[in-house]
């Protein structure tokens, strides 16, 4: 008797946000409902409310159906109510599976607008009888919205937010060209000077270029760009199934592609060139990305086929060499150190024999490249910091901000502008003009000399759009290994 007395009726409300809106049934009047059916009905054990606010019923994944689940489990409810069936679940396999909960543990099941109760056979067999046409009427919904959409797409309509670089003007995707500008830049990084997702990302962000959301760009959001179609002018639609808690891309048979769509913003040739890179996998960790030592991320053990990676042998003077991780960290390989200022010299010296050398011109349009890319990257940084300075002083003219912070913005301003002048008055001395100039009145510049003054990283960069990787046999024996259909 003790423990029926402790069990409790449970009242589960859920209401998603676009059924208040066309329904207008609300949580309060399901509550209402309910309570006056308890009364009605003379129960006059005590009611315990499960509410979810804003949850779905295509699934069970919700937190007051799951504490009420719990709590049926352990024995503390007797009677579960609900205004109407798909306040519990639209799935028939759902709604079963509860009922076999339920009467596993002693708990009727109650819709009061339905007029059943399943203490009872037949209302059991009404459950689910009405079980069914609730999916079969849910399954006639999403084939009418997909068709829909279907139709949408194939007439060219852009169903989402728009991507970064365009507008949406009458549900159609416009170029907007200050972000087009940034798309075809990061395409750019990414194939021409080989730059992974983390160094894209860190240099947009160095910047203070922000993305759509006005936050800082991610590894996520720079893959994302460039393996969107959009931005060749295609739509695609129905790629991934949204229908489960995890999004999961789906068979291309079931895509819906439609090329030339709306304006590209990436040349086909350019979109393409990207794709075959991402195809390609070649994972280089973002530390071995910015280190400054020429192969590594690329270098490879001849003996075992490891990473080899930089490490430094010697006291009190210290060597750079390249040691084989498998022999450092399992001592499972044969392979012995090598010093990396001669493993280099014979990568270059390979290079030099296996492309032609590099005429003056060529070697200066290289350097007149990197020149102008910096230059690019300082005077936009300089751009954004006038722009934040521009909006503090709307703000101090609002009466928004106090001086103080107008003060520190203007100093940012007028720091971010001194090193825009110092850096731009001694922006050729990385590359050592005077020397390169006394090498080119003698002699045409081969790919080695170049390979002596150009900036590490971007070397690094440049050869991984080329070169899979660099396999060291023994002294002065590499192996280059090429990208496929370089």
């Amino acid at each position: 008797m003790r423990e029926t007395a402790e069990k409790k009726i449970a009242i589960y409300c859920r209401v998603s946000t676009d059924e208040q809106a066309k329904e207008g049934v609300s949580l309060d009047e399901q509550k209402a409902r309910l309570h006056a059916y308890c009364r009605a009905m003379g129960w006059v054990v005590e009611a315990v409310e499960y509410i979810d606010d804003g949850y779905s019923a295509k699934n069970m994944e919700r937190p007051a159906l799951e504490n009420l689940l719990q709590d049926v489990q352990t024995g503390r409810i007797e009677r579960l109510m609900v205004t109407k069936l798909d306040r519990l679940s639209r799935r028939l396999l759902d709604l079963l599976t509860l009922i076999e909960l339920f009467q596993k543990h002693g708990v009727s099941f109650v819709s009061t607008s339905e007029s059943f109760d399943t203490a009872t056979p037949s209302g059991r067999l009404t459950l689910q009888v009405l079980g069914a046409v609730a999916e079969f009427e849910r399954e006639r919904i999403r084939e009418r919205v997909f068709d829909n959409m279907l139709h949408a797409a194939k007439t060219g309509k852009w169903l989402t937010q728009a991507p970064y670089g365009y507008r949406l003007d009458a549900k159609k995707l416009v170029i907007y060209e200050p972000e087009a500008n940034l798309v075809r830049r990061v395409f750019r990084m990414f194939v021409e000077d080989g730059l992974g997702y983390f160094q894209i990302a860190k240099a947009l962000n160095q910047e203070h270029i922000p993305s759509r959301n006005g936050k800082a760009w991610s590894i996520r959001g720079v893959k994302m760009m460039v393996q969107n179609p959009a931005y060749v002018g295609t739509l695609v639609w129905n790629r991934v199934d949204s229908s489960q808690k995890r999004r999961m891309v789906k068979e291309e048979e079931a895509w819906v592609a439609m090329p030339f769509a709306h304006p590209a913003i990436i040349e086909e040739a350019l979109w393409h060139q990207a794709q075959q890179r991402i195809a390609s996998n070649v994972r280089v960790p973002p530390r071995a990305q910015a280190s400054p030592h020429l192969l590594g991320g690329v270098l490879r053990c001849g003996e075992c086929g490891a990473a080899m990676s930089i490490g430094w042998s010697g006291s009190p003077r210290r060597t750079r060499v390249y040691r084989c991780s498998a022999y450092r960290n399992q001592a499972i390989c044969r392979s012995k150190p090598y010093r990396a200022d001669d493993v280099e010299r014979w990568f270059v010296e390979a290079i030099e024999r296996f492309v032609e050398p590099v005429n003056r011109a060529r070697h200066t349009a290289s350097i007149q490249y990197v020149r102008t890319e910096q230059t690019a990257k300082l005077e936009q940084r300089l751009h954004y910091a006038k722009m934040r300075y521009a909006r503090q002083v709307e703000a101090y003219a609002a009466g928004l901000i106090e001086m103080d912070s107008l003060s520190r913005e203007k100093a940012s301003l007028e720091q971010s502008a001194a090193e825009y002048e110092k850096v731009v008055s001694t922006h050729d001395q990385p590359f050592d003009t005077r020397l390169l100039e006394e090498r080119l009145s003698l002699r045409a510049i081969t790919l080695g000399d170049a390979f002596s003054v150009l900036p590490p990283a971007w070397l690094k960069a440049k050869l991984r759009t080329w070169i899979r990787s660099v396999v060291l046999h023994g002294s002065e024996d590499l192996e280059i290994v090429l990208h496929p259909k370089t």
